[in-house]
């Protein structure tokens, strides 16, 4: 294999090759946000190095974890500070700084400093340390009484870079063919909901929500015409029992994950077709 020479300069078009970019779309990214400075010759073509492809690289991978454009040169640029740097994601110590970080950037309403803590989890965790990461961190704004403006503030940043990664999946042109109804307990938070909706694109599946929740026997109107080949019921709070024994009167052919606390899955499903999921191992493969 021949080695890289890092000294070369790269054509635009070179560059969309290699990276997959259009060039009308590095241009303006160039422009708009000032992602990257390329050569120019005497005559104003751009060149690139092996370092800008790396960028881009770098770039298009946070893109696809939910970090928008806008933030990426900011979320690189910071990665090699103590701040926000790339930590051990299996060590408790790590984890409670950034539980820390987090925390402070709260409690002071720094929104600067909520959207670097809150990128940098995006891009450093998969979902499920990330799922214990952010309930702990909910927690913790309880047991501190956390002025709830700040939480609210901080939960709704959370849900716009959770709606940037579904906005990615959703904006394919392929969506995936088998669809599940998400359908959440009356105290969940929300960003949770969009989190196991991530979660259904990963496993290859297309997710289907309400921002209301939906009374169970109202559902069969939208699942039928949707053609629907299983449901999500969350309720890691262990609050809507009684509503899931309704829905599997209705729909015990359907296939469904009901993702709740820890007890569940020491309970008998309630059909072959049922599988309980307990916390926080609600992020298995998809079956």
């Amino acid at each position: 294999m021949n080695s890289i020479d890092q000294n070369a300069l790269y054509p635009i078009r070179e560059v969309s090759r290699l990276t997959g970019v259009k060039p009308i779309t590095l241009r303006a990214w160039e422009r708009r946000y000032d992602l990257i400075e390329p050569v120019r010759t005497e005559s104003g073509h751009r060149l690139y190095t092996q370092e800008h492809i790396d960028f881009l690289n770098q770039a298009l991978k946070l893109m696809d974890e939910g970090i928008p454009v806008s933030r990426v040169k900011a979320v690189l640029s910071e990665s090699s500070t103590p701040d926000i740097a790339h930590s051990d994601l299996s060590d408790p110590v790590e984890q409670l700084a950034i539980l820390d970080k987090a925390l402070q950037a709260v409690e002071q309403l720094n929104l600067g400093k909520i959207q670097r803590v809150l990128d940098r989890l995006l891009a450093d965790y998969s979902l499920s340390p990330l799922l214990e990461l952010l309930v702990e961190l909910d927690n913790r704004f309880k047991a501190n009484k956390t002025n709830p403006l700040a939480t609210k503030i901080w939960h709704g940043a959370l849900q716009e870079r959770l709606h940037v990664r579904l906005h990615h999946f959703q904006v394919r042109s392929h969506q995936p063919s088998k669809r599940i109804f998400i359908q959440s307990a009356s105290k969940s938070h929300d960003w949770i909901t969009k989190l196991v909706a991530v979660f259904c694109f990963e496993q290859g599946y297309q997710p289907i929500s309400l921002d209301e929740i939906v009374p169970f026997e109202k559902l069969e109107e939208v699942i039928k015409p949707l053609n629907i080949y299983g449901v999500i019921l969350i309720d890691k709070n262990a609050t809507s029992t009684m509503e899931w024994q309704v829905w599997f009167q209705h729909f015990a052919s359907m296939r469904t994950w009901v993702m709740g606390s820890d007890e569940i899955e020491e309970q008998q499903p309630p059909s072959v077709n049922c599988e309980l999921r307990g916390w926080p191992n609600w992020f298995s493969r998809l079956a």
